[in-house]
This record gives C-alpha cells, structure tokens and sequence, in this order.
C-alpha cells in the first residue's frame, strides 16, 4: 500500500488562496462610475450685441436693426460625475412679451429661434402665438438633439435668435423693449434644466 503525505499540498493551496485575496478587494474598490444625467447643469452662457441682421422666420428675408439688439447666442451644460453618452434631451426655447409697451393697432414681431447647435428649426417646431388682434405674439420652440459630455465636463451649444411672427402696425416701438427667455432641457430619464434670459431691443430699432 503507498500512503500520500499531502501536507505539501495542502499548504500549497492556502499559500495561493492568501495571495489572491488582496486582487479580489483592489477591484471591488474601484467600480466604474455610472452614466446619469441627474448631476448635470444648464445656464446661458453668452450673447450677441449689436445692430444684428435678423432673419425675418415667417416673412423671409433679412432685417438690420437700427439701434443696439443683445440676444443670448449659447447655452451651456455642465456635467457632474458619470458621462452622459448619447442621451436624447427635449430643448425648449420660448420667449415671452415685454411688460410695460402697449401695442393699439395691429401685430408686431416678437423673437424666435433660427438654428440650435448649427441645426436649422423647422416650421413645425416653431409656434407663434398672438393672443389677440394686436401686440406681440409668444413665441416656442421644441426640438431634440443629442447630448454626450465627459464626466465633469461641459457642452456648449450655439443658439441663434431671428424675428418671429409678422408686421402690420404703423406704429415703431419707442421704447426699451426686453424680452424674457426661457430654456428648458429635459432627458429621458426625468432630469429636468431650466435657464432663463433675456433679449433687448432698444428704442426705435425698426424691427419689431
């Protein structure tokens, strides 16, 4: 009969088992962060100022104001931890009246949105409501675009604003005339971004 000695094996195999173990936790400590478009951030981040050519978006052709015109020209969103890798968000852009004018007669132009991110709006992305027979319509704009951003990184996107609606009052806007904007960008996931600003028209512009 031959008799095994296996004490050599046995702490053959513990030896192995204790240098395996400090692998095992050096991997657990470092996972990989996960994609999430809840950390994020958006703000308007710069502006256009000056006596801009405007695209006039529901009479065609092109408009130079008269006097200084200052329109947001990008937004930016920030991203915390995790990237966000080719999300879909909803953008939209709606742009209110100014308080404190009183348009009698007839309709005059409000601002729209031409392009977002170098992409041309298109018709049925844009509304123009006049909410009578006269004054200044409220203008939306709602589209998609996709959205990738390195952890902590950052994403600017370039807006560019023209005229909205139509002209039919005789009567020029004399006074400073500021517009409220606001952005909203929201991802599948229920994230949610809202950025406000303003565009100012001052007196006697000749494009509204």
């Amino acid at each position: 009969m031959t008799i095994e000695n296996t004490n050599v094996s046995r702490r053959t195999l513990v030896k192995g088992a204790a240098w395996s173990l400090p692998v095992v936790a050096v991997a657990a400590a470092t996972p990989l962060a996960a994609a999430s478009t809840s950390n994020a951030n958006v703000d308007w981040t710069g502006n256009n100022s000056g006596l801009l050519q405007l695209d006039l978006l529901d009479e065609g052709g092109v408009i130079t104001a008269a006097a200084v015109v200052t329109v947001p020209d990008e937004y930016t969103i920030t991203n915390g931890t995790g990237a966000i890798s080719n999300e879909v968000a909803t953008v939209t852009i709606a742009v209110g009246t100014p308080s404190g004018i009183n348009i009698s007669l007839g309709h005059v132009r409000g601002f729209g949105v031409v392009s977002v991110d170098g992409i041309a709006t298109s018709d049925a992305e844009r509304n123009v409501n006049y909410a009578s027979a006269f004054g200044f319509p409220t203008t939306t704009w709602t589209g998609t675009r996709t959205v990738n951003i390195a952890s902590n990184g950052s994403l600017v996107v370039p807006v560019v604003f023209g005229l909205a609606g139509e002209s039919t009052s005789l009567l020029d806007v004399s006074l400073l005339a500021t517009f409220p904007v606001n952005l909203t960008v929201e991802f599948a996931d229920g994230s949610s971004y809202l950025a406000t600003s303003s565009i100012s028209v001052l007196a006697n512009a000749g494009i509204l």
